[in-house]
């Protein structure tokens, strides 16, 4: 044992001294753990929100394409053909045009009944009362028609673009008189 306090002194100040060395070392080697991290999630943060806004802007720009009713039409010739019968029909069905007779100012249907009372259409004879009632049968008949006008225009366009010689088919089928059979024979015999 023979150590006086001066070399015990020395030797814990030469520890003392190490192991603050030995925390600065640890202290930078975390600190720079710790910046290669953060500049890791940095990066990734980064590629993430970049892929977020790619995807994004590629879903808005497929929702405009899709809202795009002229190239859905053109893309999707049939099933436009289709939805516009089917709206037809309804709208036809809700307006009941055909089957209505104009006498003066009161509407009535081809059955005789008075707009606005019972009929066996239930529902829709009420709906198409209340609307024929209200005035708004012009408003809402005549945009409609526009419309069915331009959507059949851009469907006889678009089948005569898809089956060459369409539109002069169906100017043939429209000025012959009589049933489907004979109006076939004719368009296919021309």
């Amino acid at each position: 044992m023979g150590q006086s306090s001066d070399q015990i002194r020395q030797e814990i100040d030469q520890r003392r001294g190490s192991a603050a060395d030995k925390i600065d070392q640890l202290q930078s080697q975390v600190q720079g753990t710790a910046d290669q991290m953060r500049g890791q999630v940095q990066g990734t943060v980064e590629q993430v929100t970049d892929q977020v806004k790619d995807t994004v802007d590629h879903t808005i720009e497929t929702v405009k394409q899709n809202m795009d009713l002229k190239q859905q039409i053109q893309e999707r010739p049939l099933v436009a053909l289709g939805v516009a019968l089917a709206g037809g029909f309804l709208f036809g069905g809700l307006m009941g045009d055909a089957g209505q007779h104009h006498s003066g100012s009161q509407h009535q249907f081809a059955s005789g009944t008075p707009v606005g009372e019972s009929q066996s259409g239930g529902a829709i004879s009420g709906i198409r009362g209340a609307i024929q009632k209200s005035g708004l049968e012009d408003t809402i008949s005549n945009p409609a028609a526009a419309l069915l006008g331009s959507v059949t225009d851009q469907l006889k366009g678009t089948l005569d673009q898809n089956f060459p010689g369409f539109a002069g088919k169906m100017n043939t089928a429209q000025e012959q008189s009589g049933s489907f059979k004979e109006k076939a024979h004719v368009t296919t015999s021309t």
